[in-house]
């Protein structure tokens, strides 16, 4: 696929807000000039974005759904992959990020409910220490998308801009604190 894979971890806390990773994205997205705003073009694919630095176990990655379009089924997704953006050859990625990139690499990503995700939504979504992927919707309670997200080596935020969901935006200060156990109660999405 034309990427590599990082396998040393940082010991350093985040020194820096959250940005999309300005080369490593999908053919139909362009990014504002400071890269907090990703916009998919046309068509409803090849909208995947990367952060452009790891994101640590209980750190929120937060969004604001900037835009919808209709006549698209499904919508925003959102995860975490050990693939490392600056390695990444932008015109090797697959058009979805469910289930092409994560045939083609270490990457663990799930579709947000689509009746719950629309314009104005702020999206927040972490990975736990025992690799549990979690996603809250505005004031919501926490969803639990899924278990299996490999821990021990660096992961960096992956989003995909597709179908309905047209433009996100991410936020510099994340609305609700992190809980790094996952505890207390939880929607798991089936």
């Amino acid at each position: 696929m034309g990427a590599h894979l990082s396998s040393k971890a940082t010991t350093e806390a985040p020194g820096e807000a959250l940005r999309f990773h300005e080369d490593a994205r999908g053919a139909q997205v362009h990014l504002d000039e400071v890269g907090c705003i990703a916009r998919r073009c046309a068509t409803f694919h090849d909208g995947i974005v990367f952060s452009q630095r790891p994101v640590w176990p209980g750190e929120r990655v937060a969004l604001r759904v900037l835009r919808q379009e209709g006549g698209w089924c499904g919508g925003l997704r959102v995860g975490f992959t050990r693939l490392d953006p600056a390695r990444v050859s932008a015109p090797c990625l697959p058009p979805f990020v469910c289930p092409d990139l994560e045939l083609q690499s270490p990457t663990w990503a799930s579709l947000l409910p689509e009746g719950c995700v629309r314009a104005g939504s702020i999206v927040c979504f972490w990975v736990n220490r025992r690799g549990w992927l979690y996603a809250k919707v505005n004031a919501g309670r926490p969803l639990l998308l899924r278990k299996d997200v490999l821990m021990g080596a660096p992961l960096w935020a992956v989003m995909d801009v597709y179908g309905t969901t047209k433009a996100i935006e991410l936020l510099g200060e994340t609305p609700w604190r992190p809980n790094t156990d996952g505890g207390g109660m939880e929607a798991q999405v089936t």
